[in-house]
């Protein structure tokens, strides 16, 4: 008897063994994945209440989970976090643990990437000529291209971006700069337009003001002054404080048009340029008096005979 219950005990416990490992065979893998917190419409958190946000899950390219958010925990927009579904459905995600970097770390050289684990594909998105651009060409416009570009900063500052540029036949480089435009503000209920420009002579950026109109209106684009390489136009009123990249900002760059600035005044026969106190060349005649000036070899010579 003791036998026959021993082999009935033992079949038990295989057939327990065996249903265990069929289910484990379809059990959803509990492992612990990064992901990103994002927003949709300005918010991170779903319908659901505050205890719950959106979650890109790495690696899956086109996901969109919600994610449980302990009591214990902040997240915001970008942060990075560690996911892992609960073991029990319906399998939601939750939270456990933040400040993760956004993104893996390569297993190639240990720097952060963004592509997600995607195979190089970068010409896809090449564009060298129009027979041989990719299947999914990146487009580049002007916005995007940085050399030379006034951004608005804080308050009414503006950081222009840094150029390599030719001043002769030297090789120049501008680093960058950062401009407040406190100082140019219009008087009271008046509105202007100025232009940054970097003056190549000294590497640093100028600034022109337009003449001041009734605010708010359309006050004229200021010239570029001879030599100058213009970077970019902004709109003020005096009450600003801050500064607008959509409304007050237009790109004044000029790379395909062969120009590199514009005499401030029209100049007549007879007329030189001249060097003035700001290193900028300007129309302008030599007034003799007691001699002449005459050319001699290529030189301006001064000659009391």
């Amino acid at each position: 008897m003791k036998s026959e219950e021993s082999k009935l005990y033992n079949l038990r416990v295989k057939i327990a063994e065996a249903r265990g490992r069929v289910v484990r065979k379809f059990e959803l893998s509990n492992e612990a994945v990064p992901g990103t917190v994002f927003s949709i419409g300005g918010s991170i958190n779903t319908p659901r209440g505050e205890r719950y946000v959106y979650v890109h899950e790495w690696g899956a390219y086109a996901s969109q989970e919600q994610a449980y958010l302990p009591p214990h925990m902040n997240v915001w927009d970008g942060a990075g976090v560690l996911l892992q579904r609960a073991p029990k459905a319906p399998y939601e995600y939750e939270i456990i643990r933040t400040h993760v970097s956004p993104y893996p770390r390569s297993m190639i050289d240990g720097t952060n990437i963004v592509r997600a684990s995607m195979a190089n594909h970068g010409v896809n998105h090449q564009f060298p000529t129009e027979a041989t651009k990719g299947p999914d060409p990146v487009l580049v416009w002007m916005a995007g291209i940085q050399i030379l570009k006034g951004v608005a900063g804080s308050n009414l500052r503006v950081v222009v971006g840094p150029l390599y540029y030719g001043l002769g036949a030297a090789r120049k480089y501008f680093p960058s700069e950062t401009v407040d435009l406190a100082s140019y503000l219009p008087s009271a209920g008046k509105a202007v337009r100025v232009l940054l420009y970097l003056v190549t002579a000294t590497g640093l950026i100028g600034v022109v003001s337009s003449a001041e109109v009734t605010a708010p209106g359309n006050p004229s684009y200021p010239d570029t002054p001879y030599g100058g390489i213009p970077s970019s136009y902004f709109y003020l009123e005096d009450t600003y404080t801050t500064l607008d990249m959509v409304s007050d900002y237009v790109d004044a760059r000029r790379w395909f048009d062969g120009s590199e600035g514009s005499l401030p005044l029209p100049a007549t026969e007879g007329q030189m340029l001249f060097s003035n106190a700001g290193n900028e060349w300007v129309p302008g005649k030599i007034v003799t008096s007691g001699g002449s000036v005459v050319v001699s070899n290529g030189d301006v010579v001064w000659s009391t005979t």
